[in-house]
């Protein structure tokens, strides 16, 4: 078996376009390096790209499926009070009721 694969390969192996296996490669997701014009892969390289992608997308997929459960459960986040003041508020000013015995002796 080839130890090194060039894009094509490379994309064939990820079962993904030549432009996607190109994109990643020019971000750097994808390890590899060009030699003269030609992207050069290792195979092991490539699969662990594989393999560390099954894992992080489907533990998204199992967070998502969680919060789910969890939110379908009646969960509400609790309202956060700030340093500004009561949550929901938004800077607002929070009204005091009249002192009415203060009112009363005043007139």
């Amino acid at each position: 078996m080839k130890e090194t694969l060039n894009l094509d390969e490379a994309a064939g192996l990820m079962n993904i376009g030549t432009e996607t296996a190109r994109e990643l490669a020019d971000k750097g997701a994808l390890p590899g390096c060009k030699v003269g014009v030609a992207w050069v892969f290792l195979r092991d390289d490539v699969l662990t790209y594989i393999r560390d992608e099954v894992r992080r997308q489907t533990n998204e997929r199992l967070a998502l499926a969680e919060a789910s459960r969890v939110m379908g459960e009646g969960f509400k986040p609790s309202r956060v009070k700030t340093a500004a003041g009561a949550a929901g508020t938004r800077g607002k000013h929070i009204r005091q009721h009249p002192n009415l015995d203060k009112l009363e002796t005043a007139a």
